[in-house]
């Protein structure tokens, strides 16, 4: 099976892309923490869990309310 340059490109930007994203909720965690503690730190990305599951959970229910029509 021969791989291109395409595959590995996409790979490597893959990888360069979670590295990033790691680093930055590190950073931001490491604020809160320093901010707030840790349990403010911890109470902070639930609160960011809680918004993101509200804003998912109603997006599906339209979603699915549509396709049920």
């Amino acid at each position: 099976m021969k791989s291109g340059r395409k595959m590995w490109l996409v790979i490597a930007a893959w990888v360069l892309g979670a590295v990033i994203a790691v680093e930055v909720v590190l950073f931001v965690f490491g604020w809160a923490w320093y901010a707030w503690g840790f349990l403010g730190a911890f109470l902070f990305f639930c609160a960011i869990a809680l918004g993101y599951a509200y804003i998912y959970d109603r997006r599906e229910r339209n979603r699915r309310r549509r396709l049920a029509a």
